[in-house]
């Protein structure tokens, strides 16, 4: 498969993704964006100090060069964890806010309650009614929450 085929795969997918699956990507490129920053910033850093303190150009490259492949594994690995969502289905009996984006969820699956706490994605939830079937989508390591269903 050539890279332009890749491409077009990849934007025809873009193109038909649901909602909730936008919402998801959304959430996820923004917490990418956020831990690929800190790559970013140390990679102009170390090309001021270099040029300040007079460095071999190549070793600045280098260190460049080193902190490129670095980010590239560990956004690759971050990428995996973030896509790793299980689905819950029932009823909704309470959305608390605990603190400025953080929110508390109390989903009815079964016979048992089940409280999730949700980082991301939580403001959808407060506008679902009380004793809703709801179904959503929620990775517990980066407590993100995607609502499939009301």
């Amino acid at each position: 498969m050539s890279l332009r085929d890749k491409f077009a795969s990849q934007y025809a997918r873009q193109k038909t993704m649901t909602g909730p699956e936008k919402k998801a990507n959304e959430l996820i490129s923004k917490l990418l964006l956020k831990k690929a920053l800190i790559f970013i910033v140390a990679m102009i850093v170390l090309l001021i100090v270099g040029i300040f303190f007079r460095f071999p150009w190549w070793a600045t490259f280098i260190a460049d060069i080193v902190i490129a492949i670095a980010a590239y594994f560990f956004l690759r690995n971050e990428g995996k964890k973030l896509q790793n969502f299980q689905p819950y289905v029932g009823t909704l009996i309470s959305v608390d806010k605990k603190s400025n984006n953080e929110y508390q969820a109390l989903i009815k699956q079964g016979k048992k309650p089940l409280k999730l706490d949700i980082k991301y994605g939580g403001e959808d939830l407060l506008r679902v009614k009380k004793n809703a079937l709801v179904q959503i989508s929620y990775n517990p390591e980066a407590k993100i929450a995607v609502l499939i269903k009301r």
